[in-house]
């Protein structure tokens, strides 16, 4: 049982990560477009963590069956986790990548560039950026463009989208309108570092105490018992073993939830 055990835990682990959209398109697009891309890479994780109890009950009957339930469930929560923390790197770097091309294209501006040549320029540093170019120089306007690429890419270029349809509106100055985003789009970001910053700790704490059961598994041996024993080979164990294993996902789920409530 304990080899058992340990190839579940393996199969967990291995299938846990998921895999689809880069983490850059994912979190930081609309909406709708996340939806409905999120659906597919939701569907894996759920059919991953379904696959590890049927594989438990066709090596192990009905132990099998219980131990890869509560290893299914910990392939969810961790399949959850590193969805989060992809979406969250993917939304930061695709802030920072545009700010960076918004920062370059008001300098080339400023220097008497055409906005197609400039957007050629900016693309350089905001990769983005080469589609909305690459259409701007085929007659589309470049708002239009900016909305089209910001249905796969993000939020982000709505905001230059309507900086860039303000300025032209207006009659202000498109160097001085990007400038000013880009500082605002700065501004938040250092907002967001600050916010996972202090959200480290409580992520942190809710996490060490998903773990606690192990530290409590290590007890039981020290002082003489079998508690892996007493989990997988009575109705007792098994029950208490499902139960822990969801409460204590179940837990380290609305921690993070908690804590991405307090990042927005």
């Amino acid at each position: 049982m304990m080899y058992l055990a340990a190839a579940l835990a393996m199969l967990a682990v291995l299938m846990a990560v998921p895999s689809g959209t880069p983490a850059n398109r994912l979190d930081a697009a609309d909406p709708r477009g996340r939806t409905a891309r999120a659906w597919p890479a939701w569907a894996g994780m759920v059919l991953a963590s379904a696959a590890v109890p049927v594989a438990g009950g066709l090596m192990g009957g009905p132990s099998g069956a219980v131990l890869g339930f509560s290893a299914g469930v910990v392939t969810f929560t961790v399949g959850v986790f590193v969805r989060k923390a992809r979406r969250r790197s993917g939304r930061a770097r695709l802030r920072t990548e545009v700010v960076r091309g918004c920062q370059v294209l008001a300098a080339q501006l400023r220097v008497g560039l055409v906005p197609a040549a400039a957007l050629t320029a900016a693309a350089r540093d905001c990769p983005v950026l080469a589609e909305v170019a690459a259409e701007h120089a085929v007659g589309v306007p470049a708002p239009v463009a900016l909305r089209r690429v910001r249905a796969r890419h993000g939020l982000v270029l709505e905001e230059l989208a309507t900086a860039w349809t303000v300025a032209e509106r207006a009659g202000a100055s498109l160097t001085d309108t990007i400038d000013a985003l880009a500082e605002r789009l700065t501004a938040r970001r250092e907002v967001e570092r600050l916010a996972e910053a202090e959200l480290a700790a409580p992520r942190a704490t809710g996490r060490l105490l998903a773990l606690l059961p192990f530290a409590g598994l290590g007890l039981g041996y020290l002082f003489g018992g079998d508690p892996v024993g007493f989990l997988t080979g009575s109705t007792v164990g098994q029950l208490c073993l499902v139960l822990g294993t969801v409460l204590a996902c179940a837990g380290a789920l609305w921690t993070e939830r908690l804590a991405e409530s307090g990042a927005d």
